[in-house]
């Protein structure tokens, strides 16, 4: 799912495509009972491309406001607009009452960032301004940033629906991308609502208008539960019309059981579903296609990423060998997991822990002379399940001297593959019986030596067969 960068899943967008209208229609559509509640903390002076928030945010806001029905009932809470560092600083503006566009654009344009941005308390705020009724006022929460008055938005509406309150809470995040915004999506998952992420001010018009938009009759949800190995994982949903890549919802799941699972809010119909898990070693996306929802249904999916084990055992002519082992998810050159097997049974085989699905290993020799490298492909990992695989080198020595009249002298020593000319490996003896002869660990196979003399800049070179588990030595003799 992923861009699969943290940052990118800090403030999940959450949409419903079929749902959405335009600001064109918006006024033949706008719920009949609509409460706002409005930031106007402190941080509402921030600049998004050279303008603030606040600036941002009060224009959007009127322009929605001017496009709703006439036979709208609107009520405003406002927080942190007249008072610093007061946890009490919420008032409500406007109780639900008759739309009046000129006083309601007044209200938005009068509102003074200063204060904190008690969440909870304006939720409180909201549920006083809405008298009991048949119909389900929608609210609207508008915050640039989490509760900072130490309460609990998301269980203040989770006791409010289980009283039996009659409402839908969308929750709209402006500029809160680097932050973790559980907090927000589980308020708007217990209010029967959207989470919506706006970073500019397109998109928060776009989140307004959706925010605003009416309940559709054939809804239904999608619950995705995300676990691996017994607990509660973070991951990103997103719901796509069946065989395309369009975005019809997606949401995060988090850790915690008030997002976890994360339900979302569909037109009942067919999707093709991803879950991707995050901070996972592996394949994190599983994918499920042709997702059937009925209108009014609930569908409850859990999707576990329960990590299964990848041993990879790597030996030289018998023996445990060091190599280096790349894991890559199959048919591609993404690597999933990496590491070396050395030559000690406690890390040889080399063990990974990752998640279920197919993968490619690629097993290089660091003792070896040369890339030469095993690729195993198409190795497929079980949840809660072990596969072993075993790769032997096989390997010849192959020991070059250089001498002078019975003495050792300097030379270097190259080593090229006799079929395709390419390098293999280079060297040199010096004159100390600790280097010269130079030793060579080499595939089996032919192999042709071109030795230069330090000294004498005189050059000699023979054709080599290196055989699995021999040595094979040769001394090259150079004039004096």
């Amino acid at each position: 799912m992923i861009k699969h960068a943290l940052l990118f899943f800090s403030a999940i967008v959450f949409t419903v495509a079929p749902l959405a209208v335009s600001a064109q229609t918006a006024a033949k559509k706008s719920p009949n009972r609509l409460v706002l509640i409005l930031d106007a903390s402190g941080s509402m002076w921030g600049q998004i491309s050279g303008e603030n928030k606040i600036v941002i945010a009060r224009r959007v806001m009127k322009n929605l406001v001017n496009q709703l029905g006439a036979d709208t009932q609107i009520g405003l809470v406002a927080y942190g607009h007249r008072r610093e560092k007061d946890c009490e600083d919420i008032e409500i503006i406007t109780p639900l009452s008759a739309l009046n566009k000129a006083a309601l654009a007044q209200q938005i344009d009068a509102l003074n960032p200063k204060g904190m941005t008690p969440i909870t308390g304006a939720i409180r705020k909201a549920f006083e301004a809405v008298p009991a009724g048949p119909d389900a006022a929608t609210i609207v929460l508008f915050s640039d940033g989490l509760e900072t008055c130490s309460g609990d938005p998301c269980q203040i509406v989770s006791q409010a629906k289980a009283a039996g309150t009659n409402f839908v809470m969308h929750v709209i995040g402006f500029d809160v991308g680097k932050e973790n915004v559980a907090q927000l999506e589980c308020t708007a998952q217990a209010g029967g609502g959207l989470y919506l992420s706006a970073e500019n001010a397109d998109e928060l018009a776009a989140a307004f208008e959706r925010a605003v938009a009416p309940v559709d009759p054939s809804n239904a949800f999608l619950s995705v539960k995300a676990v691996a190995n017994g607990e509660l994982i973070d991951a990103v949903v997103n719901v796509f019309r069946p065989g395309t890549r369009k975005d019809v919802a997606h949401g995060r799941t988090y850790t915690a059981a008030s997002t976890n699972p994360r339900l979302l809010p569909v037109v009942a119909g067919e999707y093709d579903v991803e879950v991707q898990a995050l901070r996972f070693k592996g394949e994190a996306m599983q994918k499920f296609s042709g997702v059937k929802i009925a209108p009014g249904d609930t569908l409850k999916k859990i999707v576990d990423f329960s990590v299964g084990e990848l041993a990879v055992k790597v030996t030289r002519n018998g023996k445990l060998s060091d190599a280096a082992i790349n894991v890559l998810a199959a048919g591609t050159k993404t690597s999933v997991a990496s590491g070396r097997s050395y030559t000690s049974s406690g890390s040889n085989p080399k063990v990974f822990q990752i998640t279920p699905g197919n993968y490619d290993v690629v097993i290089k020799s660091v003792e070896l002379a040369g890339d030469v490298e095993k690729r195993i492909e198409s190795v497929i990992v079980k949840s809660g399940a072990r596969v072993d695989h075993a790769h032997d080198f096989a390997s010849g020595t192959l020991r070059i001297g250089a001498v002078s009249g019975g003495a050792l002298v300097d030379a270097t020593v190259q080593v090229v593959d006799a079929a395709s000319g390419a390098t293999v490996a280079q060297g040199r003896t010096y004159t100390s019986a600790k280097s010269n002869p130079k030793a060579f660990e080499l595939s089996p196979g032919r192999y042709r030596v071109i030795a230069k003399s330090i000294k004498s800049k005189s050059e000699k070179s023979l054709e080599v067969t290196v055989a699995a588990g021999k040595v094979s030595e040769h001394a090259i003799d150079f004039p004096k």
